[in-house]
């Protein structure tokens, strides 16, 4: 598997995976805004024969800030490796740019995510009553972008 910097030739496979994905609907523009606010935090993970199997979008919070938008990786391709290393992709990105603190939001009955999140560090930090478009509850999660290992 590759990690490289996603570029607009990826974001029609990016937005296929987010629709099949992720529970929320986004715009297909939304993609194109994370690639220009902060293009060295848009990532897409690749299998050995060059397809986008999954992505990370970025966005800066702040000075030593970085938020983490949307993660999602295809489900045939889902506990290999994709989701971890574009987290270790986003963080080193982020410490290069002077960021150390990673923040993001995760629905409150998202468990998988939870714990996928909390065995690369994130501890929760706050609760977001209905936080998600239908009303769903989520909690906000923070991590250092170099972790102890």
């Amino acid at each position: 598997m590759i990690v490289r910097q996603m570029s607009e030739e990826d974001l029609p496979r990016v937005y296929a995976i987010a629709l099949s994905s992720l529970d929320e609907y986004y715009l297909p523009e939304i993609f194109s805004f994370f690639l220009n606010q902060w293009p060295s935090g848009q990532l897409v993970a690749c299998s050995v024969t060059g397809k986008v199997i999954g992505f990370i979008c970025g966005s800066r919070l702040g000075p030593d800030r970085v938020g983490i938008a949307l993660l999602a990786v295809e489900r045939e391709g889902r506990c290999r490796g994709a989701g971890s290393e574009l987290l270790a992709a986003l963080r080193k990105r982020a410490v290069a740019e002077g960021a150390y603190t990673v923040q993001l939001e995760v629905r409150k009955e998202n468990e998988a995510a939870i714990r996928f999140y909390k065995a690369r560090g994130f501890i929760i930090t706050e609760d977001l009553p209905v936080f998600y478009n239908n009303g769903g509850d989520g909690i906000r999660m923070i991590g250092a972008t170099v972790q102890n290992s």
